[in-house]
């Protein structure tokens, strides 16, 4: 999992790092969907990955208790192009639920076939928690001798 900080401009734009580019094999005029399922993150598939996703939720968690995540990235997400400036529009709807429609620090980072987006504070409370339950794991880690 590879993490970078970026920023969002006062337009809601993305400004999207050229590795992260490089991943979506993105260039001037490209679409994505952007999208979230839990109302915290952001992320962004290529259309492919996103088929693909759908389906794996549906079968991983069958139809019913799949209908309210399929629902959220539905009603949040839609198509994001990338400009000439390697600035990725977000929707309108995804934009308002999580905050990002004004000028601000956020983090991004691979997972699963998606880059996601964080806020600057949700991405420190992951560091916070990671970081109580760090002394315990590490001292795992060493017992197993790697």
């Amino acid at each position: 999992m590879h993490a970078e900080d970026s920023s969002v401009d006062e337009k809601g734009r993305l400004k999207m790092p050229v590795a992260f580019q490089r991943y979506l094999g993105a260039s001037d005029g490209a679409a994505f969907m952007a999208t979230t399922y839990d109302l915290k993150t952001a992320i962004v598939y290529t259309n492919e990955d996103f088929l693909e996703f759908r389906k794996d939720v549906k079968m991983q968690l069958g139809p019913t208790k799949a209908e309210p995540i399929l629902y959220m990235m539905e009603r949040f997400g839609g198509t994001s192009k990338l400009d000439g400036d390697g600035r990725l529009s977000l929707p309108g709807a995804l934009k308002e639920q999580l905050g990002l429609n004004k000028r601000q620090k956020v983090y991004l980072r691979f997972r699963n076939r998606r880059i996601e987006i964080l806020r600057e504070e949700d991405y420190d409370r992951e560091f916070q928690v990671h970081q109580v339950n760090l002394e315990e794991a590490v001292n795992l880690l060493k017992g197993t001798g790697l």
